[in-house]
């Protein structure tokens, strides 16, 4: 045993110590105080991933871990973490201006303990990310239903600086309101941009084909861009989205239907749906999904059996596997619930899967070998305290630049001729321009011509990307010129601009 985990230890240290990708090296779970459990077993579990190994503390929660998220520091220690409701701070504390980051009716039911708990009902309903370009700022993204049982659903944002409070952290800003429409509760994932700083933010539309992508960058959340993509209609119930640590891929289960589908980390277009195939019969209701580091192998979780399948087969749905059932074996606390639930590529580069409730999570110590070899272990980590729900919203922070980059997106770089896209169209109350791939030399120009060909708009662009303001502009079709400093028209197209309501 001493042989195989020192040989382990060796092949992750490079990944686990660099620099990038240490904002997830602390999850957050846990369960309130509540009738029913017996007291040592409730409060909160942090997770710490290190590289000699991984650490669990219990500590004192007032509101349900089900659907959180977490960023951790340059050294991989607690920075602040969310579980939708509260922003909190790495003393456990609501931080400086955390308090109802959801604000709404669907706080007030959910949030104030009314119905006995406090616990945020969208799961993966909130994802935090390092805000491109801005020091020691964070930007949270959540979704929630301004009003309960609605399928209206609202997409908002937070900003969080940690060098507030002392460097206990603060929220600066909160409740801005993003996007408003049919977004589904659940199923919010991102993947980092080509560029290796901004981010794509996706979630499914509900009871559609469609994708809503949105765009993080330093100017802030751009969006969305809808696509209608899907090969079947939305996912619903108890499930999971996840993108492959290489950004390629993207995955959405829940107990009765998956699909599979490509995903362009710099244009942030999806493409090539295909249904995943596997046994949906029965009265199992819970599902996840996780891709292998190295992104070939995609595993599946229904309830009662964990699946592999080879990304890189002609048909993958062809070599599926069977890796593991449920055995009825209970957990230390001698609960016989759903055993396999949502999965999570952790720092350390295996797979924790988290039953629906438990007090401890299986493993997958070995995900990138094939069948039996990947590892797996029942109960392979025992938690503090009782967990119920999904595991933690999180990306792969560990995710770098295309090699070569899509582009750099800074204010030193500027676009080859081709490559421009304006994001979103059609777009309401703004536009941003940006590029895809290599640099150019010099300012732009961007001038916006209305159906008779009247000059409307004209903006130098210095840095991209740069964000163009269309608020005082009617409802109609427009159309963009970019030059370059020598006059030369690089590209050209049409804009439609739509009303906000």
């Amino acid at each position: 045993m001493k042989k195989t985990f020192i040989l382990f230890t060796c092949f992750v240290l490079p990944s686990f110590l660099s620099a990038q990708g240490k904002e997830g090296s602390t999850w957050i779970l846990g369960y309130p105080p509540s009738i029913g459990f017996e007291r040592s077993y409730i409060g909160g579990s942090l997770v710490k991933f290190k590289v000699t190994g991984t650490d669990t503390t219990k500590f004192n929660v007032d509101g349900d871990m089900s659907s959180s998220t977490s960023i951790s520091d340059e050294n991989g220690d607690l920075l602040f973490y969310s579980n939708g409701c509260e922003m909190y701070n790495r003393e456990y504390q609501i931080m400086q201006n955390g308090n109802a980051i959801a604000a709404g009716e669907s706080y007030d039911l959910s949030c104030t303990g009314v119905l006995g708990i406090k616990a945020y009902n969208e799961f993966q309903g909130i994802m935090s990310f390092p805000w491109p370009k801005h020091e020691g700022m964070f930007k949270s993204v959540y979704i929630f239903q301004p009003k309960p049982y609605k399928v209206k659903n609202e997409i908002h944002t937070a900003t969080i600086d940690r060098n507030l409070d002392n460097g206990k952290g603060g929220v600066t800003d909160k409740n801005i309101l993003e996007f408003e429409g049919r977004t589904a509760q659940w199923y919010m994932t991102a993947t980092r941009h080509g560029n290796g700083s901004d981010w794509w933010i996706t979630f499914p539309e509900w009871r559609t084909k469609n994708y809503l992508v949105f765009l993080l960058d330093s100017l802030g959340l751009h969006g969305p861009d809808i696509q209608a993509v899907g090969a079947l209609v939305g996912s619903g119930g108890y499930g999971q989205s996840a993108f492959s640590p290489d950004g390629t891929k993207y995955a959405e289960i829940c107990f009765f239907q998956g699909q599979v589908l490509d995903f362009d980390r710099c244009s942030g277009k999806f493409s090539n749906p295909r249904l995943i195939n596997y046994d949906s019969t029965g009265g199992n209701n819970y599902a996840g999904v996780a891709f292998s580091p190295n992104s070939q192998y995609m595993y599946i979780s229904r309830s009662d059996s964990l699946y592999q399948f080879d990304m890189n087969a002609s048909n993958f749905n062809d070599s599926r596997l069977t890796v593991a059932q449920y055995d009825g074996m209970p957990d230390s606390t001698f609960m016989k619930g759903s055993d396999f639930y949502t999965l999570l590529t952790a720092p350390d580069d295996k797979i924790y899967i988290c039953p629906l409730q438990s007090k401890a999570l299986h493993i997958i110590h070995q995900p990138n070998e094939r069948g039996a070899l990947c590892g797996f272990q029942k109960w392979g980590l025992e938690l503090p305290t009782i967990h119920y729900g999904q595991l933690p919203n999180l990306p792969n922070f560990k995710l770098g630049a295309l090699d070569p980059p899509c582009s750099s997106m800074g204010c030193d770089t500027l676009p080859q001729t081709e490559d421009f896209f304006l994001f979103p169209n059609p777009a309401t109350d703004y536009v941003v321009i940006s590029n895809k791939k290599s640099n150019l030399g010099g300012a732009l120009t961007f001038q916006l011509y209305d159906a008779l060909g009247r000059l409307l708009i004209e903006e130098t662009l210095d840095c991209l990307p740069h964000r163009i303001e269309l608020a005082d502009l009617p409802q109609a079709g427009y159309f963009y010129r970019v030059f370059s400093a020598d006059n030369k028209r690089l590209t050209s197209g049409t804009l439609v601009k739509m009303s906000k309501n």
